[in-house]
């Protein structure tokens, strides 16, 4: 299933991946601050993930009636199951009919964001968009790519999991994902350093951070009593930001090197 906002057709399209344990409904309530700030510059386009889940963490008790509940990973076959995720895009993408430039995920669905990102670069996936831009909300790591779960599947460690002295590494360097992306993190978020890990399979130089003081939500969601005025408009602005300089006529502007912004 797929909900569309349909103020205006013609907008680009941003395709909106929900955290494990959720759904299209549930995560379109979530950003609903975020979609009306954006609402003259794009059209956002919510995918249910295609595998039936318990309910994720916080989801209970304020979306109880809100399942079916969904997840974007199949552990008993992880290639399979992301080459389901990605069939079901791709007929979400072709029953829109829309021109989609960026993906946009939390959580689980922010790895499964950066792994599309991935496949991108690699040339994993033609059928799907030339994604422009990407967002990962309180995302975890490493990109959910079809490599990652083609080494899972084959029973392989994922080769920047560790060194030789079993600490985690950094990425190697055909690992580095150069598509522009925003990464929002919260400091109070217990999957923080996870946040942390992730952006460093991206361009620094293609990269805007942002770091608020929240937890593993969006500024301004029921409950949120730590965040700021005015963190919502942050997050817009870099995602305003990102999109339009990586239009043709704007490559080669900078993208920040890594900004950062509380």
């Amino acid at each position: 299933m797929s909900a569309t906002d349909q103020q205006n057709p013609h907008l680009p399209r941003i395709l909106c991946l929900h955290g494990g344990g959720t759904s299209a409904l549930i995560f379109r309530i979530q950003t609903r601050r975020l979609q009306q700030s954006l609402r003259e510059h794009f059209q956002f386009v919510f995918v249910d993930g295609p595998f039936e889940a318990g309910p994720g963490p916080g989801v209970l008790p304020v979306f109880e009636d809100c399942g079916p509940y969904y997840s974007w990973i199949y552990p008993p076959n992880p290639l399979l199951g992301q080459k389901r995720v990605r069939q079901v895009l791709r007929d979400a993408i072709k029953a829109d009919g829309g021109y989609f430039v960026g993906v946009l995920g939390f959580s689980q669905g922010g790895r499964q964001t950066a792994g599309l990102l991935a496949d991108l670069q690699k040339g994993e996936d033609t059928h799907l968009p030339s994604w422009k831009f990407g967002v990962c909300l309180c995302a975890s790591y490493p990109p959910y790519s079809l490599e990652f779960a083609r080494n899972q599947a084959a029973g392989k460690e994922w080769k920047g999991q560790t060194d030789g002295h079993g600490e985690i590494r950094e990425p190697e360097a055909d690992e580095i994902i150069h598509v522009p992306s925003v990464h929002v993190r919260g400091t109070n978020d217990p999957h923080l350093e996870k946040g942390r890990r992730l952006v460093k399979f991206f361009d620094s130089e293609m990269v805007i951070e942002m770091e608020f003081n929240i937890s593993h939500h969006l500024p301004g969601a029921a409950g949120d009593t730590t965040s700021e005025k005015g963190d919502n408009e942050k997050i817009r602005d870099a995602i305003i930001r990102i999109y339009e300089e990586g239009k043709p006529e704007d490559r080669g502007k900078a993208y920040g090197n890594g900004t950062r912004t509380n």
